[in-house]
C-alpha cells in the first residue's frame, strides 16, 4: 500500500498496483501525448500500438482503484483523443459525463505548422 499525503515517483502501473482496489475518489491523468516531444527519460515516439496498449493498462488500473463515485480525468491531444475514449468506455469501463475542450493562450510557437491551442478533457465516472 502506498503511503497517502505523499508524492510518489515511479511506473505509474507499478504504483497504482500498490493501491487497493476502490479506495481513491479522484485520478487526474495528463499523460505524455506520444507526439515526439523531448523529454529527459522518456522516448515520446512509440508506435500507435505501443503507445495504445500503454494507455489502456493505466487506464484499467485507474478504474481499479477508484471508488464507485470516483471520477476520473484524463487531459490529452488531438492524435489519441477518441482511441482513448472509446477504449476507456468500451474496453475498460467508464463513462463518459463529459467531453471538454480547454482553450489556452499560452506555450511554444511552431515553425511548421499551426500551434496546439487546446487539449481534450474527458471526464469519466464508474457509475453512469
Amino acid at each position: 500500500m502506498l503511503k497517502s499525503g505523499k508524492i510518489h515517483q515511479g511506473d505509474c502501473i507499478k504504483l497504482m498496483k500498490k493501491i487497493d482496489d476502490g479506495s481513491i475518489d479522484l485520478v487526474f491523468a495528463d499523460p505524455p501525448f506520444n507526439i515526439g516531444y523531448e523529454y529527459d527519460e522518456y522516448d515520446d515516439r512509440q508506435d500507435d500500438e505501443k503507445y495504445l496498449d500503454w494507455c489502456s493498462k493505466w487506464i484499467a488500473e485507474a478504474h481499479r482503484i477508484l471508488k464507485p463515485n470516483g471520477t476520473f480525468w484524463l487531459a490529452i491531444g488531438d492524435e489519441y483523443a477518441a482511441e482513448l475514449k472509446i477504449a476507456a468506455q468500451r474496453k475498460i469501463g467508464f463513462t463518459t459525463r463529459s467531453w471538454v475542450i480547454w482553450y489556452y493562450t499560452f506555450g511554444v510557437n511552431c515553425k511548421y505548422k499551426f500551434s496546439r491551442s487546446h487539449a481534450h478533457l474527458f471526464h469519466f465516472v464508474k457509475d453512469a
